[in-house]
């Protein structure tokens, strides 16, 4: 390998080092990947749970909707 090679490769890679804007985009894409897939797994596996929860509660406020109707239909103006 000739010398002018040889530092130009060490220049390089010392640059490279210095780009702390480039390890810290990289983290953060890791970090959201991982976030990504935590989510996406407690989505798996409470799926039903929470389907199951959003239902029950549509249909206590439709009925308290429901109530809240009759009530003010028997209450004279």
């Amino acid at each position: 390998m000739s010398k002018h090679l040889a530092k130009h490769k060490s220049r390089r890679f010392r640059r490279f080092l210095k780009a702390n804007e480039a390890v810290s985009a990289l983290e953060y894409a890791i970090l959201v990947g991982v976030i990504a897939v935590a989510v996406g797994a407690a989505l798996v596996t409470f799926g039903s749970k929470i389907s199951g929860a959003i239902a029950t509660i549509g249909t206590k406020v439709e009925s308290g909707a429901q109530t809240a109707e009759t009530a003010d239909l028997a209450t004279p103006p």
